[in-house]
């Protein structure tokens, strides 16, 4: 089926942003679908692409629209987001997405080494189960390139201090809280919506 201007629109989220979705959600969009995909489908690109072309497919099915709530998360992304009926939310990852571009790269540059509320949570299970990665050798990897674990508090969860504080003995970094707005989140939603609706309007 194909959609159109008057089709429902599904935002397809990563769960990294669950908590701040679901939060923007309530009060911006509270007649969207939000169905949210795991976040550590990352750890294997190809199952991630997999899922979200499984997913797309489904609602493009059922005549709905697609806002996919996603940086650049694997190759395919670009194919996947030019379909009819699809758009996707700008930004790289969900680091750029919250700080916005100019201060991520400031950032990213001076060392950062970014941390969301969800993975943050899992403390170093994150490096262990889902990387392979031991003591020794996230200490070795993080430090070639990172000065600083910088957690991203949005304010809509408590701040996971216990994980934070495994994350930081187990890859040999200090840790500090970055208080972030919702502001540029909701932003990147609201012109993916408005980009999809621009996509449907007949000429």
């Amino acid at each position: 089926m194909t959609p159109s201007p008057q089709s429902p629109v599904v935002l397809v989220t990563c769960s990294v942003f669950r908590a701040e979705v679901t939060h923007l959600w309530k009060t911006c969009w509270p007649h969207l679908k939000v169905p949210f995909q795991s976040s550590m489908l990352h750890m294997n690109p190809v199952k991630l692409g997999c899922r979200l072309e499984m997913v797309v497919d489904n609602e493009l099915r059922q005549g709905h629209r697609v806002v996919l709530v996603y940086g650049e998360c694997f190759p395919g992304m670009g194919e996947l987001e030019s379909r009819p009926g699809v758009a996707r939310t700008r930004g790289g990852n969900c680091a750029e997405m919250v700080l916005g571009h100019k201060e991520y790269v400031r950032l990213l540059r001076a060392g950062a080494f970014f941390l969301l509320p969800e993975w943050a949570a899992q403390g170093d299970r994150y490096f262990r189960r889902d990387l392979g990665l031991n003591r020794d050798n996230a200490t070795s990897l993080m430090r070639d390139s990172h000065n600083t674990l910088l957690y991203l508090d949005t304010g809509v969860t408590p701040i996971p201090e216990q994980g934070l504080q495994s994350v930081s003995r187990h890859c040999g970094l200090p840790w500090e809280i970055l208080p972030v707005s919702l502001d540029r989140l909701r932003a990147v939603i609201e012109d993916a919506l408005q980009r999809l609706d621009a996509l449907a309007a007949p000429d």
